[in-house]
């Protein structure tokens, strides 16, 4: 059962967006229908400036799929952090992280690299997996004809992208590269499954919660993990992986999460494990923190301070 305790902690700001996704629908959304209403938690208007936005494409995996660049102002090379959104690899695309993807550049004082990476049900995995990481090795072979620095990689993401990030720096570090200088995950999703681990399935029944709870994150994994037993693939389970040699990480959950605990034990794996790592809860914070900072804005400071310490590694 949720624990009344931790969700009485939810900011009010975000107990509207609560109360409206508790109200379950007489009929199930379509696909489309999911994506447009997570595409309109996002403003119309963009309220970060940054200096400037290019598109893109690089040839993936299966073809060639859209980026785009987001540069700071002033003169680089910058460095480069490779972002891959959330949305539980069924929902999100460039624009539903927009706002994520410019308070980063700005506040990181990077160049970011927005993937916009195959979808489930209509892909399933590993096309997510292999399309990140297809375009991590083709920022780091191309990072200078967008203004980049090669010799400053990094990834970034939040959810499945936060999940996406880990695995490209696991992949990295076991196929050869690019070396990174910094990862961030906010609000990852560290172990696939099934089976969860009681721990697991303990820490995300205490935070279930309408805006994603259990049931929401079971669906989320077998639309996209359609042979079930993909999902059981130990190269998943990031808490049993060996994670030393990897960059120096911020983990950023959410406090009001059904990933909170495991946001937490990766955190620790990491740190046990040798890797320089921050540990940035953010309190009284739901699963989307990051990507409404213009909506909510009190979730700004927090994704302000993880960006920042993002900008601090990468330039370092």
């Amino acid at each position: 059962m949720p624990d009344q305790n931790i969700l009485s902690r939810l900011n009010p700001e975000f107990a509207p967006l609560f109360a409206q996704f508790a109200v379950v629908p007489e009929t199930p959304p379509t696909m489309e229908e999911t994506r447009a209403m997570y595409r309109a938690l996002q403003p119309t208007t963009p309220q970060i400036a940054v200096g400037e936005i290019r598109e893109a494409e690089f040839p993936g995996p299966s073809g060639p799929l859209k980026v785009r660049h987001y540069i700071p102002a002033g003169k680089g090379p910058f460095p480069v952090i490779v972002h891959f959104h959330g949305g539980g690899f069924l929902i999100g695309d460039l624009d539903t992280h927009d706002a994520q993807c410019r308070l980063l550049c700005r506040e990181a004082g990077c160049i970011v690299m927005a993937v916009d990476y195959r979808l489930a049900p209509e892909h399933p995995y590993p096309a997510a997996h292999d399309d990140c990481f297809a375009a991590l090795r083709w920022a780091g072979a191309k990072a200078t004809t967008f203004g980049g620095d090669a010799g400053r990689i990094g990834v970034a993401g939040d959810s499945a992208g936060g999940h996406l990030a880990i695995y490209c720096a696991l992949r990295a570090k076991k196929d050869g590269g690019p070396a990174l200088k910094a990862l961030l995950a906010i609000v990852p999703g560290v172990v696939m499954g099934p089976p969860l681990t009681d721990e697991i399935a303990a820490g995300r029944e205490t935070r279930d919660n309408p805006l994603l709870s259990c049931e929401g994150m079971d669906n989320f994994v077998a639309a996209y993990f359609q042979d079930p037993s993909d999902a059981s693939d130990p190269a998943l389970n990031f808490l049993g992986a060996d994670v030393s040699g990897l960059p120096p990480s911020i983990i950023a959950p959410a406090e009001i999460d059904v990933l909170h605990d495991e946001g937490v034990a990766m955190a620790r794996h990491l740190e046990s494990s040798g890797v320089p790592t921050q540990l940035m809860v953010a309190e009284g914070m739901v699963h989307i923190y990051f990507s409404v900072t213009e909506t909510f804005p009190s979730a700004r400071p927090f994704a302000v301070k993880a960006a920042r310490a993002m900008g601090e590694l990468m330039r370092g």
